[in-house]
């Protein structure tokens, strides 16, 4: 099935992250992803930037777009490990996935704010050492709508703390409405114009045995978007429906049960420094 650019444009994919059915489903797959992170990454915090913090009497870091938090609560446990006080942020556009605070470690703290949308609270400007944020580019269209993200990082981070940046994005699955990521290849090169020092992209290879958990993730979220499309019922017309999509999810489970797999084939971490 062949598509145009425009056939797509009424489809916003940062409406998925909003949409109320988000649920255990999707708190589920999120854990899946994390330790599907890990497993290529081998690290939370990248190791020369890990290095440079250590002895801090406290580390304060921020998750933004933080899911369900599983990563703020892993490094929780890596910094207790090493003795490290820590004061771990983590903010959401939907808190559907928050675990209950009863249930977080002492340290972390878990809000809803759309980083994008609302004024960051003047207490929160200039005091963290890290600003961590995973799979970010799902929701830029291009490197000019990265500015945005950039700016939010830069307002949070105190001088010389890090942006630590992760992509796990397929980046041609957004092709069908003429969203190029290729900026994400350059990444280094996009925060050092904004002004960050020290950048530096760190490329990983995905393992060959995690190929399924891989597409069994994305599988996850395709399954998902079905409900963002319009039913045949009430937009015939649509060049994409939810009956249409269904099908083709159907007949891609199907392909996927004969070996078939989908994958990025490799992670990449940006770090940049702000100026001291």
């Amino acid at each position: 099935m062949t598509t145009s650019s425009t056939e797509f444009k009424g489809y916003d994919q940062a409406q998925y992250w909003v949409a109320p059915a988000r649920n255990f489903r999707s708190s589920a797959r999120l854990h899946l992803q994390h330790f599907l992170v890990q497993n290529t990454l081998g690290y939370l915090l990248e190791p020369a930037v890990e290095k440079s913090l250590a002895g801090s009497q406290k580390l304060i870091v921020a998750d933004l777009a933080c899911g369900n938090g599983v990563w703020l609560t892993e490094l929780h446990s890596r910094l207790a490990k090493n003795n490290t006080v820590a004061q771990l942020d983590g903010f959401d556009i939907n808190p559907v996935n928050f675990p209950d605070p009863a249930f977080l470690p002492a340290g972390v703290t878990l809000k809803m704010i759309d980083i994008l949308a609302e004024s960051i609270p003047a207490e929160l400007k200039g005091i963290y050492d890290v600003v961590h944020i995973r799979a970010f580019d799902s929701v830029i269209r291009n490197a000019e709508a990265l500015k945005p993200v950039l700016t939010v990082a830069s307002e949070l981070l105190k001088p010389g703390g890090f942006l630590h940046a992760i992509s796990t994005v397929l980046k041609g699955a957004l092709r069908a409405q003429g969203i190029q990521k290729d900026w994400v290849d350059v990444l280094d090169t996009h925060l050092a114009a904004f002004g960050f020092r020290n950048t530096r992209l760190l490329v990983h290879e995905k393992r060959k045995q995690d190929f399924k958990g891989w597409t069994e993730d994305y599988l996850m979220v395709w399954e998902e978007v079905a409900a963002l499309f319009p039913p045949k019922a009430t937009s015939p017309d649509a060049p994409m429906t939810r009956e249409t999509w269904i099908d083709l999810f159907a007949k891609g489970v199907k392909e996927t049960e004969q070996g078939v797999v989908v994958h990025q084939g490799r992670i990449m971490t940006a770090i940049g420094q702000k100026p001291l």
